[in-house]
């Protein structure tokens, strides 16, 4: 369960930054303290039901951007030929050489 905590946590977070808010302004934007944001964000509190639609509201998204586990990295590389992903690979062997 602190896993689905963190995940929501973790999309609150990337929301709030994509709309170039603080915790502090999204706070005052649903009506909560700043720490209730901050916990949520670190995955120690579930919000509940009616914050998450104030926070949707506030940070134009939908409920299920929140509830969004997929691995957005995973999905990006499915795209990929398997060619496409031979030359990635030699790129990161050459980047890992010269770094």
């Amino acid at each position: 369960m602190n896993n689905i905590k963190k995940k929501i946590g973790n999309n609150v977070r990337r929301l709030r930054r994509l709309k170039g808010l603080k915790q502090s302004e999204l706070a005052e934007l649903v009506g909560v303290e700043d720490k209730t944001i901050s916990r949520i964000e670190v995955g120690g509190n579930y919000p509940s039901m009616d914050l998450l639609v104030r926070m949707a509201d506030a940070l134009d998204s939908e409920l299920t951007e929140f509830v969004n586990f997929s691995d957005k990295v995973t999905e990006s590389l499915s795209e990929f030929t398997k060619e496409d992903m031979k030359v990635i690979k030699k790129f990161i062997s050459i980047l890992s050489e010269k770094f």
